[in-house]
């Protein structure tokens, strides 16, 4: 068996990837090697079940047992994968091993990175800090910014194209979200402060009935999501049927349930296809491709190139100066609340999905601290009309319960910085997906404590400002790795980075990496946006490869 390109992974690197060589070049031979299977989504059922009983389609248990990880292994519980360090990573509920990867899960927010975001090492410097272990990227912002555009285009983000966070040549697919009666809160809060917050619409990823290039309509769900009135969003898989079922690229082939052992390769620098395990057949396959596109996400991919090719490449693929694997960081989740003793205008969550972002201290003034952004997500007491009626409350009951204590919440992120130390390996165990357990070591930094005291001290000012009193967190301090990152960062010089900046393995001719893991750093937003940008990218690369191949 051979084909032209083999893509590992099937999330939104992948199907950004594979879509644009194909509508260029509609006979390129792709094969897809999925670890996961698929689910039912789109699924009208489920989302007449959550009408009417308020009931998420995650609360069943079998859908999340299904694609997620187990958490780590307890005294009480037998878990998966393994940890070490003095701050716990969870895994389980961080990615989902699906057909569409993970944005059967995500919950949309498109946001760019900023151009102080490329040049990491360099503003520490100028700062007159430590620089540890960070790097540059070797592309600036504007490198990307045309990425960027055509990425927002592709997974239809509504956003204001007005806002200058980021510079921008045009404007979003769609228009921003309106702001709702209680970002208006916050939004007075922020103007009365000494120093004012700016903020702004949160771009989100809403791909309709509107978008012209969108054949499938909305998702209606996606079986892992959060519900909107819109029943719309990005997902890769809507996106990958339509390319499968159309009759324009007869060579692309996806196959599920696919697990990838190895990258096979016949010289040091020449890979000639990858293993792999197809579990619903119960056998090993050889497969040769001219091209290997690792998109497997910043903890798989790393762990196959350190198990691949190790007669060639001592430890593992790319990791002659044992890099690989190593610089992991996510992205470190907050989350405080207030009470409002009276909520007279009955607010009450108006969208399944925050419209509200400050990006203030996700600022270049605030980048040698770690940046960090603020969102209020829908966070007004959620009424459940046919349960109170049920109970026998009266009309002026559920109007009072209203009207008192109102709940309101700032959710955030912050920006680690990447330290060798902290880094990811295989086990020497599979799990029940046949992938090696994963084995993660991390430590934070010394510096990080004191980073969100300060955090802490901001959120307190903002909800004074509006009157809030009892003010606490939410929720611990939550390290999930749902924006891991950094694993086989990018860098010309290939004694820093594993990636060059076309995404291909340093000391390798046909093998990329297209993942979180390729980012240099990862800032304070999340990454997808510029994992898409980076993908198209790549893909354009591909293009003009396959283009001078063809005219030898």
């Amino acid at each position: 068996m051979q084909t032209e390109i083999i893509v590992i992974g099937s999330g939104v690197a992948a199907t950004a990837l594979i879509t644009k060589i194909l509508e260029s070049r509609p006979d390129t031979t792709i094969t897809v090697l999925e670890a996961g299977g698929k689910i039912k989504m789109r699924d009208f059922a489920l989302y007449q079940n959550y009408l009417i009983s308020n009931k998420l389609p995650f609360d069943h248990q079998n859908i999340y047992d299904s694609c997620y990880d187990l958490a780590y292994q307890d005294r009480d519980k037998p878990g998966e994968n393994a940890f070490s360090g003095d701050t716990e990573i969870p895994m389980n509920g961080s990615r989902a091993f699906l057909y569409g990867g993970s944005t059967v899960h995500w919950g949309g927010w498109a946001f760019r990175l900023k151009e102080e975001d490329f040049k990491l090492r360099s503003n520490l410097k100028a700062k007159g800090k430590a620089t540890g272990d960070v790097i540059d990227w070797p592309i600036s912002y504007a490198d990307l910014e045309p990425f960027y555009q055509e990425a927002e285009d592709f997974i239809g983000v509504s956003g204001d194209s007005e806002d200058q966070t980021t510079a921008r040549l045009g404007k979003y697919p769609f228009p921003a979200f309106p702001f709702t009666l209680e970002d208006g809160l916050f939004i007075d809060a922020f103007n009365k402060l000494p120093q004012p917050i700016s903020y702004a619409h949160l771009p989100i990823a809403r791909y309709g009935d509107t978008h012209s290039n969108n054949s499938h309509g909305p998702c209606h769900t996606t079986g892992l999501c959060k519900y909107c009135p819109f029943g719309a969003r990005f997902v890769a898989a809507n996106n990958l049927d339509d390319l499968v079922s159309s009759a324009k690229y007869p060579n692309l082939k996806i196959i599920t349930n696919a697990i990838v052992e190895e990258i096979l390769m016949d010289t040091k620098d020449h890979a000639t296809g990858v293993r792999y395990f197809d579990k619903k057949k119960n056998i090993w396959v050889n497969i040769q491709g001219k091209r290997i596109i690792a998109a497997a996400g910043a903890i798989e991919t790393p762990k196959l190139l350190l198990r691949s090719a190790k007669n060639l490449w001592e430890n593992g693929i790319g990791n002659d100066r044992d890099l690989v694997g190593r610089f992991l960081i996510s992205h470190p989740y907050f989350f405080y609340k207030a009470v409002l003793p009276k909520n007279p205008q009955m607010l009450q969550p108006e969208m399944g999905f925050p419209t509200l972002v400050s990006r203030h201290f996700d600022s270049l003034e605030e980048q040698h601290k770690g940046k960090f952004i603020m969102i209020n997500p829908p966070s007004s007491p959620k009424l459940n009309l046919a349960r109170s009626m049920g109970s026998g409350k009266s009309r002026e009951e559920i109007i009072k319960s209203i009207q008192n204590n109102a709940t309101v919440q700032l959710q955030g992120i912050v920006e680690v910085f990447s330290e060798a130390r902290n880094r990811v390996t295989n086990t020497k165990k599979t799990n029940r997906f046949g992938l090696w357990e994963t084995k993660i070591e991390f430590w934070k930094s010394p510096g990080f404590e004191d980073r969100m005291k300060e955090i802490e001290g901001t959120v307190k000012k903002i909800f004074e400002q509006m009157g809030a009193v009892d003010v606490g967190i939410e929720t611990a301090i939550s390290w999930r790795a749902d924006h891991a990152a950094c694993t086989t960062r990018m860098s010309s010089d290939p004694e820093v980075g594993v990636v060059d900046q076309n995404l291909k393995i340093h000391g390798t001719s046909n093998i990329y990496v297209c993942s979180n893991s390729s980012f240099s750093s990862l800032g304070a937003v999340n990454p997808t946006l510029t994992l898409t940008a980076l993908s198209l990218r790549l893909a354009g690369h591909l293009l003009t490869e396959l283009k001078t191949e063809a005219n030898l």
